[in-house]
């Protein structure tokens, strides 16, 4: 089954970020990217599922996607890391770049966690996404002049745990700075172009350009171009986990999910 996660208006995927002095205080910038790290979708189902009493761990899922759908057309797309989609248009392959113009720019004043009260001099900067704008665009890719309007959007994840039935209609935080999103459960079908893709960073103990290992395995893969980076595996009770190499999506890949951490949406591999 499927889950689509909407945001409830526009929202923070961070994938890494830095300081710096400027304007008198500390200034917090960073990498934003189309979709959700993993660890984000974990910590929204593992939330749903304790305020639902399903249970205090997050189901096993396969994601993130994008999905987007109008009357007439439906696209789900792959993450392309960076700052890119490989999206299924009714079945025709398309790639999407996302651009400055799909996200808005917000300034905030960081927070004492203690005091609850704003730290002077600090401020941060977000860029947030707004998907019904960026779903609308790439339903539109064709050039049909935004006549293509979504009716559904959001994070698609794919799950085989019959509890999550009972979180259609749940609304819970999600993404940077938690912002509100509303889960629901959808029935989907649709034509495949019959590539098995890499939808979500593969956590792995090493890699090249044709070939990536874990343990005691391995898997092929193919691309154009094949990016590794360190990347934190999220956070837990207000502490960052273990920095990891990771292959980022998307590549192709023969298995059904590479690398570590599988069953908590690391490494999915998915056929779009």
């Amino acid at each position: 089954m499927y889950l689509l996660i909407k945001p409830l208006g526009s929202v923070v995927f961070k994938w890494g970020g830095y300081n710096s002095i400027l304007l008198g205080g500390a200034i917090n910038s960073g990498y934003f990217e189309p979709l959700p790290m993993p660890s984000t979708i974990y910590g929204l189902l593992k939330y749903a599922y304790i305020v639902t009493k399903l249970g205090n761990e997050a189901p096993k899922f396969k994601g993130p996607l994008l999905y987007a759908k109008s009357k007439k057309k439906q696209a789900i797309c792959v993450h392309a890391y960076p700052l890119g989609l490989k999206c299924n248009i009714e079945g025709e392959e398309k790639d999407i770049k996302v651009e400055e113009e799909d996200f808005e720019r917000r300034i905030g004043i960081a927070i004492n966690r203690e005091t609850k009260m704003t730290k002077e001099g600090y401020i941060y900067m977000e860029k947030m996404l707004d998907l019904y704008k960026l779903s609308k665009r790439i339903l539109n890719e064709n050039g049909e002049t935004f006549k293509e309007e979504p009716e559904k959007y959001g994070i698609l994840i794919e799950t085989d745990d019959e509890n999550a039935k009972k979180l259609d209609g749940l609304v819970a935080p999600f993404g940077g700075e938690s912002r509100p999103a509303k889960i629901s459960v959808e029935e989907i079908s649709f034509r495949k172009i019959g590539k098995k893709l890499l939808a979500s960073p593969a956590i792995i103990d090493n890699g090249d350009d044709n070939h990536v290992e874990w343990g005691n395995q391995k898997a092929s893969i193919s691309a154009k171009k094949i990016i590794y980076r360190l990347i934190s595996l999220g956070f837990e009770f207000d502490k960052r986990l273990e920095i990891r190499l990771s292959l980022m999506p998307t590549v192709e890949v023969s298995k059904d999910s590479i690398g570590y951490f599988t069953d908590k949406g690391w490494g999915s591999v998915v056929e779009i």
